[in-house]
């Protein structure tokens, strides 16, 4: 037990890019909790159901309401509001999304473009790589190319979960 102990250390010692690039918790508690879970997928934070969501017309719900259960005013963890944010929680009928980049029911959600997981170390938690946010058109293209300046790059980049 302690030979496994020593070598899990090791590797997380050798392996800076697995530790945050951000707020999120390399260790894992601050988003999910074994013993005094919240939600689903042993969260530690309960999901905020409060808001509306506008493109629905109902509450904030599935992932949108997870990650709005510490990015709100409250928690203080960059508040985000589903009204002044990309849509999500509704299927995409004006452009063509990847369907890796939807959820099971064929939805947009948070998770759609980010990943919270410590060990991506992409710009603000993007599913893809934008050059510390230098090239954010091309991540947006993969949705929406007939939105973004095609001189201003070559072609979209691929994605990155």
């Amino acid at each position: 037990m302690r030979k496994l102990l020593v070598a899990a250390v090791a590797v997380v010692l050798a392996a800076p890019a697995a530790w945050a690039y951000g707020p999120h918790d390399p260790n894992c508690v601050e988003c999910h909790s074994i013993h005094y879970a919240k939600g689903r997928a042993i969260l530690a934070v309960a999901p905020n159901t409060a808001e509306k969501n506008p493109a629905t017309g109902k509450n904030a719900a599935d992932d949108a309401a997870l990650c709005l259960g510490c990015h709100n005013e409250d928690e203080g963890i960059i508040p985000i509001h589903l009204a002044q944010t990309h849509p999500v929680g509704m299927k995409p009928k004006k452009v063509k999304v990847p369907a890796d980049l939807l959820r099971k029911d064929g939805t947009l959600g948070c998770t759609s473009c980010h990943n919270p997981h410590p060990s991506n170390p992409n710009y603000k938690y993007l599913r893809g790589t934008v050059a510390k946010g230098s090239e954010l058109g091309k991540f947006c293209a993969i949705c929406h190319g007939d939105k973004v300046d095609k001189g201003a790059f070559a072609k979209a980049p691929s994605k990155k979960k």
